[in-house]
């Protein structure tokens, strides 16, 4: 999965346009009292941001789901060369009967029919391993998803943030003020939740 694409998914889901407006002219009518990261409880206007590509390159779920869809690539890698080339080892021996005259035109025929064919279905079968893999993607993107937002509303509870933006490199946020990063607590608090839910299988698999 490309790290900066489902950051960017993430800065849509997290970033909201008329938020952002709304930020921009609160800040300029108070820049004596603008609010930061931890101040108050529930006042207007207090919000804070999370940097999208640390916490992708931080967060342990991302981690294992990325390493766990790697492999897969890669077996689905192997399996699509291993079968590539032996259509291609029968190809290359249809070839040589032919050209020693071994093979009559029937024989010859039903031969190119088998190797199209079987072309076909190695295609056919590149084609279902591919969009299983992108179902995969997407299904890492909505768990990604699920497991940021069901904590973050959690973690709002008490913080009581008006607004979490999401902030990345190249993104509609160009800067942003440091004191408003909350981008470490969360990640601290996802990774500590995911290992603890994790731990039983974990356990499991020793045993």
């Amino acid at each position: 999965m490309n790290k900066q694409s489902l950051s960017l998914i993430l800065n849509i889901v997290l970033f909201i346009a008329v938020a952002y407006l709304y930020y921009l002219h609160y800040s300029a009518k108070q820049t004596t009292t603008s609010p930061i990261a931890g101040e108050g409880q529930g006042g207007e206007g207090k919000i804070a941001y999370i940097n999208t590509d640390s916490l992708l390159s931080n967060y342990k779920f991302f981690e294992d789901m990325q390493n766990e869809l790697a492999e897969k690539k890669s077996k689905a890698e192997r399996q699509l060369i291993a079968r590539g080339q032996s259509l291609q080892q029968e190809a290359s021996s249809v070839e040589k009967r032919i050209q020693a005259g071994l093979m009559s035109n029937n024989q010859i025929k039903e031969a190119q029919q088998s190797l199209s064919q079987k072309e076909q279905e190695l295609m056919a079968y590149r084609e279902t391993i591919m969009a299983g893999l992108l179902e995969e993607e997407k299904v890492i993107n909505n768990r990604l998803y699920d497991s940021l937002m069901a904590f973050l509303k959690e973690y709002n509870r008490d913080k009581k943030y008006q607004y979490i933006f999401g902030y990345t490199k190249g993104g509609g946020i160009l800067l942003a003020n440091d004191q408003l990063d909350i981008t470490d607590e969360i990640v601290k608090g996802l990774n500590e939740r995911y290992k603890k839910n994790t731990k039983p299988v974990e356990s499991d698999k020793k045993k």
